[in-house]
């Protein structure tokens, strides 16, 4: 979970997936995805597998929730989690970050 600017979006052709990149404000759960540190003011390139969807905006901001793709890369799939990112959500994200994973892999 990271919010961040989408700083260019490129779609590409119908067969190729499209990228994002978005500037990074924060990250609250990075999982295995690698982020350079300080994370703020970083960009990450996201892959978008899917011609039309999430829509992103160039110059938004938003909270991102995606997967790791298979060479580790960060993926924004469609059924991905991305709202619009609202600086009142900090505090929330915030408490999400201090959770520690339940998971058992």
């Amino acid at each position: 979970v990271l919010t961040g600017t989408v700083k260019s979006v490129s779609r590409g052709p119908p067969q190729e997936p499209g990228w994002a990149v978005v500037s990074v404000l924060s990250v609250y759960k990075s999982g295995g995805l690698e982020v350079p540190q300080p994370a703020k003011g970083a960009t990450l390139r996201l892959q978008l597998p899917c011609r039309l969807c999430p829509a992103l905006k160039k110059g938004s901001s938003y909270v991102l929730m995606g997967r790791l793709g298979g060479d580790g890369g960060a993926l924004l799939p469609p059924d991905a989690f991305v709202v619009p990112y609202r600086p009142q959500q900090q505090q929330v994200l915030g408490n999400l970050s201090k959770r520690p994973c339940r998971g058992t892999s």
